[in-house]
């Protein structure tokens, strides 16, 4: 018994064929990849915040993206803020070619929480701090409720893990806030 198909080909030879498929493939690799660019752009997703210029904003409107950076920002600090929708909500992050995420000793993800969005957001919390547009404490406040919601969102196996981690980089960074002598450098 003989398993060939018929397929119609109406006329075309195999090398028309082929060639309408490469284009057809490549229509649809150029579409995926328009698609990926355009929902990986915070600024252009749908409910992203239009941040305002405020004269005297918080560390936490800057955070959230109600208040845009702060003016001198990007030439003193050498990067332009991220916006990124995390568990919280939006937040502008320093990116994270920049070295931006978690450090010491919290990674910025691990099997029971990802805490890098909200590691690069407190980052660039600290450079609001040195550029002399923030509160080291309301940028230490805004990581740990960020890591807390992210945690809500873990499984009930892997939440109180979640939430030990957040807690240690809470008290870590508590006792920073306590401590004479550790504030972030400023930029000179």
């Amino acid at each position: 018994m003989d398993a060939t198909v018929a397929i119609e080909t109406h006329g075309w030879s195999p090398h028309h064929l082929r060639h309408r498929a490469l284009i057809l493939g490549a229509c649809l690799v150029g579409a995926l990849f328009a698609r990926s660019a355009a929902s990986a752009s915070p600024k252009a997703a749908q409910g992203a915040p239009a941040c305002r210029h405020i004269a005297s904003a918080t560390t936490t409107e800057y955070l959230t993206g109600v208040a845009c950076p702060p003016a001198g920002f990007t030439t003193a600090m050498g990067y332009v803020p991220v916006l990124e929708l995390t568990p919280a909500g939006w937040r502008f992050t320093r990116p994270a070619d920049t070295h931006g995420g978690c450090s010491g000793p919290l990674s910025d993800g691990g099997p029971f929480w990802d805490f890098g969005a909200q590691c690069r957001a407190h980052d660039y919390g600290y450079d609001l701090v040195r550029f002399g547009a923030g509160s080291r404490a309301e940028a230490d406040a805004q990581l740990y409720d960020d890591m807390k919601a992210t945690c809500a969102e873990q499984s009930a196996v892997g939440r109180p893990a979640c939430k030990t981690m957040a807690d240690s980089a809470h008290a870590v960074l508590w006792f920073g806030d306590v401590s004479p002598g550790f504030e972030p450098a400023g930029v000179s």
